[in-house]
């Protein structure tokens, strides 16, 4: 059995896919020269995937996640059956990384605690400013489906962290504030931790992060290629993009579109949109809401006496970085125009007299 499991619990828009591409570069340099196992899992099957482990805990707690069905958790148990067999076998630390066990509740924890004794438990929360991450999150939110503007969605925010500690620990759907409350999700995984450290991501050089969280699993920093440490995995939607896929994915839910279907056309929009623009981030209506919270959650964390590698200060609201204005009609008429573009089929516009073959004998004999 392992020595030691350090569990990577996220939170979401945390740095965290670009954590497990590191990991998934350097997995050889890990075991050798720190015997720390991170074990393979979705590269056995997809080469170029990001690794994580995500999926092998909904084989073990499923529908303790939302959007996870008791189906789905059936489906991936051999996954989790496969990963526990692997933790058994290796003698020195393994470390595991999912960002989505930072919203599951207390049992849950306690349930995933009992399948890894009697190895030596530890945590490490990834996190960054809620002015930047809850953006992120909406822009997510919005390019996997959903509808919701800005306003609404911080809306929504607010309505479920009125709600009140108790009922966001408690209850099933109020998930999101129990990955983004950091004092609370701390102390909800102390419990079973002989160590919770917090690593904040300032958002760059990104190699920073990688190299407080080294320290926190206890790796040597130098083990991936400098190429990797510099990479950002995820681009993000701009804030005339975002806007512009509420309104689409609005069109595309009275349409009746399957979610593949849905799924192709805004793939294939993002994939040829040129016109990008500022990036998503709080609006004025909200900025407010967002300070106080973010204050509330800094003061929450300080009272856990957890370890925290960098500044507290980089998670505090500053409007100057963080908030944004509503995007202008000219922004919102280029990312419009873009993904027109993007998905035009410039042979079905081609005028019917170019088609003939006598107006294409003479073009061709016009230019010979």
């Amino acid at each position: 059995m392992a020595a030691r499991v350090v569990l990577h619990i996220g939170q979401q828009k945390s740095g965290t896919t670009y954590l497990q591409e590191v990991l998934g570069s350097c997995t050889d340099g890990l075991a050798a020269k720190a015997g720390i196992l991170f074990p393979p899992s979705l590269r056995e099957i997809l080469p170029d995937a990001i690794e994580n482990h995500e999926r092998a805990t909904y084989g073990l707690l499923g529908t303790e996640y939302p959007w996870v069905s008791a189906e789905r958790a059936e489906g991936e148990r051999r996954k989790w059956v496969r990963l526990a067999e692997r933790v058994r076998e290796w003698p020195g630390t393994v470390l595991l990384s999912a960002e989505a066990l930072s919203v599951v509740r207390a049992p849950a924890v306690g349930r995933l605690a009992d399948e890894l004794r009697p190895a030596e438990l530890d945590v490490v929360v990834t996190t960054r400013a809620l002015g930047r991450t809850l953006p992120s999150l909406w822009q997510q939110h919005v390019r996997n489906g959903r509808a919701l503007g800005a306003p609404q969605f911080f809306e929504s925010l607010a309505e479920q962290r009125e709600r009140g500690a108790r009922a966001i620990e408690e209850e099933r759907h109020l998930h999101l504030w129990r990955s983004f409350a950091l004092g609370g999700l701390v102390r909800r995984w102390a419990g079973i931790a002989g160590r919770v450290t917090v690593v904040v991501n300032p958002g760059s050089p990104p190699d920073l992060l990688w190299r407080r969280f080294a320290e926190a699993v206890g790796a040597p920093c130098d083990l991936p290629p400098e190429d990797v440490l510099v990479r950002r995995t995820h681009a993000g939607l701009t804030l005339p993009e975002t806007e512009l896929l509420t309104y689409l994915n609005r069109a595309i839910e009275a349409a009746g579109w399957d979610v593949f279907e849905a799924r192709a056309l805004r793939e294939r929009i993002l994939a040829g949109n040129g016109a990008r623009g500022p990036r998503a981030g709080v609006p004025e209506a909200a900025a407010e809401l967002v300070r106080r919270w973010s204050d509330e959650d800094i003061d929450d964390l300080g009272r856990t006496g957890a370890v925290v590698l960098g500044d507290v200060e980089d998670l505090r609201f500053r409007p100057e970085r963080d908030a944004h204005r509503a995007v202008s009609a000219a922004g919102m008429g280029e990312a419009a125009a873009a993904a027109i573009m993007a998905v035009a089929d410039r042979a079905r516009f081609e005028p019917e007299r170019r088609r003939r073959p006598l107006y294409r004998r003479l073009r061709a004999d016009r230019w010979s």
